[in-house]
């Protein structure tokens, strides 16, 4: 016999402690706790599947859920298994799209699930469900002897010649349940067959085995529960949070003595941050700041607005407010901005954050901000207190790390807080609408409650797929939310006849790259020569060439030289319009000088005028003009600083000249 090769299991993404519980006897959940605050009873732990961040499930939740159980179990069962007067909490789990365990009770009983390969919504019982359902659609049910049962239960498949009976409206890919003699579900799997094969007992698969266990009836507790009920059986954990959090807060900002700051998104996250340095600093002095990056749900801004009104905060509130065009720009320079290649992120949010900071605190600022380990691998693995390299004045902390996203709305309810009306419409996250780390379910949401915003999207996104030669189909089913795809995504553009490789027409950036033809040595003087791949707008290139040196530039020529250096160690730099430079110097490695050449040329010539390298210059050499970057001779001491610190059209290149 050749040896059996054990499949390596797939890494949970544990990203902190699981701590969802449920009181049975108030049938209320409890985000943290062996003791329900309400009545004092015992609590039961929820297994839910990491990360563990459920949070509640809003009305724009449970409509489109009702309507997919409606649509495969028809309006009874949909009624029947979410009714109007229980708590409901969904709990995201890893998936190629957005995928919910749906709790109540204090049961998992299925997934909403978005098929991505479909675009479309299914639900999938879990055991409970099925028992559930199985009470309310009987037909739905395939009956076994207890002998395949036993079999069924310890994971097999049910096959033809098994099924005792079957209903003959069953449809191959149906969800069914199948129950043993004495009609307890043992099994919810997939129908491969049809009704009329199972009772033929056709030999093969009849249903194909998802979820299964021993038999047992399903755990419905009574309703009429409320979400002030939930609040008041979380109470005592909600005030624990808030004193650590205040704690915190205050901490920090006596050991950081940089102006304290809140950066509210007009999320959840930041609002519950903004209510705690309220608490926290009191008549201490702090600042709210709020970046509207262009592409912002006009709810968002208006929630923002509402809230820092409402809790009297508004001469207190800074709006970085970014160009609404700065985004569609960013696209035609750069491409599809992507999960891999965030260019986005630093153009409409970190450098205008940058900008803001340096504009009203040149000294620094601490930043809190709602930032929480469960959210991502990232997040997780970071610390409370960090400095982001592309906010170099931002020192960011974060007071609800360790908070669930149910701590986070029960913290909410309980203070009656003004959260963003879109949550209640179906968004799970509130970022940039068309932020490429959304589903492709966040995005089918947006098209139907935002669509003058989805057409203008829609429309530079179909001129830069054609561009690249990619299809329709691309573009379509969320593709080109990856530079890089990853195996899963790779796997369903094959079974879906979608090629993931441009044919045709780069984007600028992807066109540009240099090399290095030669490097000689004539009378003791070292000789670079190197070109661009393409012409160079000298006019564009210029603007960051005076950190390296003096610039002479021949435009009837199409000639740029600068001159650098002192004492032993000079340079000359020669830049043609046709794309060809040459370096020429002593006493230095001119390869480095090649690539310092080559970074002010790009950010030159592909600056979108986001604003970060103005925080490098402690010389406020830096200046924006028409949403370009450019930097005034007569302040700048060629300190380079600017050239060695982060920039997005760097960024940009590094990854393009590695995929070349």
């Amino acid at each position: 016999m050749r040896p059996t090769m054990k499949r390596k299991k797939k890494r949970k993404p544990y990203l902190g402690p699981l701590f969802l519980a449920w009181c049975l006897k108030c049938n209320l959940p409890i985000a943290k706790g062996k003791q329900c605050g309400r009545c004092g009873a015992a609590t039961s732990k929820v297994r839910v599947t990491p990360p563990g961040d459920a949070r509640p499930a809003f009305e724009g939740d449970i409509k489109p859920l009702r309507s997919t159980i409606s649509v495969q179990f028809g309006a009874k069962a949909a009624r029947g298994l979410i009714p109007s007067d229980k708590i409901v909490l969904l709990n995201a789990i890893p998936e190629l799209d957005r995928c919910e365990e749906v709790i109540l009770d204090g049961q998992i009983i299925g997934l909403h699930r978005f098929r991505l390969e479909q675009l479309s919504w299914e639900f999938i019982p879990k055991l409970e469900g099925a028992r559930r359902l199985a009470q309310l659609l009987p037909g739905r049910c395939v009956a076994v002897d207890d002998v395949a049962a036993r079999a069924l239960v310890r994971g097999a498949n049910l096959m033809g010649p098994g099924v005792e009976a079957a209903d003959a409206s069953i449809k191959s890919g149906d969800a069914v349940f199948v129950v043993n003699q004495q009609g307890s579900v043992v099994l919810t799997g997939t129908a491969q067959m049809t009704g009329e094969e199972m009772q033929a007992r056709n030999r093969g698969v009849a249903v194909r085995n998802r979820y299964s266990g021993p038999p047992a009836d399903p755990k419905i507790l009574p309703g009429g529960q409320t979400w002030e009920q939930v609040v008041e059986a979380n109470d005592p954990l909600l005030q624990q949070l808030e004193r650590k959090a205040i704690r915190f807060i205050r901490s920090t900002t006596t050991e950081i003595t940089k102006h304290p700051v809140v950066a509210f998104s007009g999320g959840k996250d930041s609002l519950v941050v903004l209510l705690l340095v309220r608490k926290a600093l009191r008549d201490h002095e702090f600042h709210v700041m709020f970046i509207n990056t262009g592409i912002e749900f006009p709810e968002t801004v208006e929630n923002v607005s509402t809230t820092t009104s409402n809790l009297g905060l508004m001469k207190r509130l800074l709006v970085g407010q970014v160009n609404e065009d700065q985004f569609f720009r960013v696209l035609e320079q750069y491409g599809f901005v992507a999960r891999d290649y965030r260019v986005c992120c630093k153009t409409v949010k970190l450098g205008p954050t940058a900008q803001l900071i340096e504009e009203h605190f040149p000294e620094g600022c601490l930043s809190f901000i709602g930032q929480r380990r469960y959210e991502s691998q990232r997040r997780s693995q970071s610390r409370r207190v960090w400095r982001n390299p592309w906010v170099p004045k931002q020192i960011g902390a974060s007071p609800i790390h360790d908070w669930t996203a149910l701590m986070i709305w029960l913290y909410l309810m309980k203070e009656n807080a003004p959260y963003n009306v879109l949550y209640q419409r179906g968004f799970e996250r509130i970022g940039c609408m068309f932020c490429p780390a959304s589903d492709m379910s966040e995005f089918t949401t947006l098209q139907s409650s935002h669509p003058e915003e989805w057409r203008r999207w829609r429309k530079v996104a179909t001129r830069i797929t054609k561009q690249q030669g990619l299809s329709e189909k691309w573009l379509k089913f969320g593709f080109w939310r990856w530079r890089n795809h990853p195996p899963p995504i790779r796997k369903l553009a094959r079974q879906l006849g979608i090629s993931l490789t441009p044919e045709t027409g780069e984007t600028t950036l992807e066109k540009l790259a240099y090399t290095i033809t030669s490097i000689s040595e004539e009378d003791g003087e070292k000789i670079l020569q190197g070109r661009f791949n393409q012409p160079i707008p000298l006019d564009l290139a210029i603007t960051f060439l005076p950190a390296l040196g003096d610039v002479l530039y021949d435009v009837d020529r199409g000639i740029v030289q600068v001159l650098s250096g002192k004492g032993d160690v000079q340079f000359r730099y020669t830049l043609f319009e046709s794309g060809d430079f040459t370096i020429k110097g002593m006493g230095a490695i001119l390869e480095k000088e090649a690539e310092v050449l080559v970074k002010a040329v790009l950010r030159g010539i592909l600056c979108t005028g986001c604003g970060i390298c103005l925080s490098l210059c402690h010389k406020d050499a830096i200046v924006l003009e028409h949403q370009r970057a450019r930097i005034e001779k007569q302040k700048c001491i060629q300190c380079r600083a600017c050239l060695m610190g982060q920039c997005p059209t760097l960024f940009g290149f590094q990854r393009a000249s590695e995929e070349q």
